[in-house]
């Protein structure tokens, strides 16, 4: 029961994270250019 719970916590936290990283990473190539600065750590968006 107890791996259920840790599961439950652990897989939206990587979906969360690998969704934002894509979406970071699409906006970086529209830009042409790093976007460390820019972006809004939280949305993935300028």
């Amino acid at each position: 029961m107890q791996f259920l719970f840790i599961l439950a916590i652990l897989v939206p936290a990587v979906w969360y994270y690998a969704a934002l990283g894509k979406r970071i990473s699409a906006e970086e190539k529209k830009a042409g250019k790093d976007l460390s600065d820019e972006i809004n750590p939280f949305t993935g968006a300028r």
